[in-house]
Order: C-alpha cells, then sequence, then structure tokens
C-alpha cells in the first residue's frame, strides 16, 4: 500500500499530530509512505487561464512544479488530505493545489487510475467551520474521481496547541484507530 499525505500547512499543531496518529496505524504494514506540505513544496496561485482544461495539462504555467505531486497522486493508494481550518475553510496553500487540479475533474478529463484510490480527510479547528472545510475537500476528491472518502474533523476549542494536551485525547486517539481499520478493511 502506498500513501500519500498532503498537509496544508508547515506547522506542527493539532492537524499534524492528527495526521500522525492516523499513519502511526499503518505503519506496522507493507507501507510506503509520501509526504506534500504546502505551500513549502508547492506553492503556486492558480491563474485562473483555463489552459489546464482547454489546451491540456503541460499549458499550465506551473506545470513543472505541480507534476510532480500528480504523479505521487497517481501511485497513491490512500490520499490523505489534511488541513487545519484557516477562517472557516482550508489553507491557502491547500487551496492553490486543489484549484491546479481541476483538469483532472471527471468533467474535463478522468483519470481512470483515481476511481482504485480512498480518500481521507483530517481538519482540526480551535472554533468552526470543520463541516464546511470537508465538504470542499470531499467535493474535490469525489470529481477527481475518488469513490470512497472518509473524513476526521474535529473542533478542539484550542488553537496552536497539540492535541496531546486535551483532556480528551484518549477519546481522539479512540476513534483516529476506529477510523483508521475501517479505511484498512476497505
Amino acid at each position: 500500500m502506498r500513501i500519500l499525505t498532503i498537509i496544508g500547512t508547515p506547522h506542527k499543531g493539532n492537524t499534524r499530530a492528527i495526521t500522525d496518529l492516523f499513519l502511526n496505524e499503518f505503519k506496522d504494514r507493507k507501507t510506503e509512505f509520501d509526504e506534500i506540505v504546502l505551500p513549502t513544496d508547492f506553492g503556486e496561485l492558480c491563474y485562473g487561464c483555463a489552459n489546464c482544461i482547454l489546451k491540456g495539462e503541460e499549458s499550465c504555467p506551473h506545470f513543472s512544479s505541480v507534476s510532480p505531486i500528480i504523479e505521487k497522486i497517481e501511485k497513491a493508494d490512500l490520499i490523505v488530505i489534511a488541513t487545519p481550518i484557516f477562517v472557516m475553510s482550508c489553507s491557502s496553500g491547500l487551496k492553490a493545489l486543489l484549484d491546479h487540479l481541476a483538469y483532472m475533474w471527471l468533467v474535463h478529463r478522468p483519470k481512470e487510475s483515481m476511481f482504485k484510490k480512498v480518500g481521507l480527510i483530517i481538519t482540526s479547528a480551535g472554533g468552526s467551520g470543520v463541516k464546511d472545510t470537508v465538504k470542499l475537500i470531499k467535493n474535490n476528491m469525489f470529481y477527481l474521481g475518488i469513490p470512497k472518502i472518509y473524513n476526521y474533523g474535529v473542533t478542539t476549542m484550542k488553537m496552536g496547541g497539540n492535541y496531546i494536551d486535551y483532556k480528551n485525547k484518549d477519546k481522539i486517539k479512540k476513534q483516529v484507530k476506529n477510523k483508521a481499520n475501517k479505511i484498512k478493511r476497505s
């Protein structure tokens, strides 16, 4: 199994800690891991020129930067997209990447390789925005052709920390383990 984690920030807070909990559940298996940290590994904003849709992805002004990421996406069996909630949505780095993947949507240029993948969305918020962010990412994954998408979103009510300090950390660990087991079975 090959797991690609796309994480929306280099900040090592709640989302990173929860993502690491999920990934640790897969370490006992014969699993290969890849990771993309945004905007560190990709920070280009989409111009909206539509060249990728109208002329082919090679026509994107950022093709040389985005094509290695697309290769990793195509090789992965499980795609984990993790983002903290920034102003009621995903991080700007993640949004920029999702914009660059729109040419792969089913309505534009479906990729059959995407139909066998499993997706996992991980979000955490110090306040609100989890449901809307999950919906945004889930719609993007669906239109990329990913048929089975799981999610884990948590409102921690604590910003910039690490979930390990919370009184409900055991509950989070149990929920993560249960969700990871569902994914393993799929």
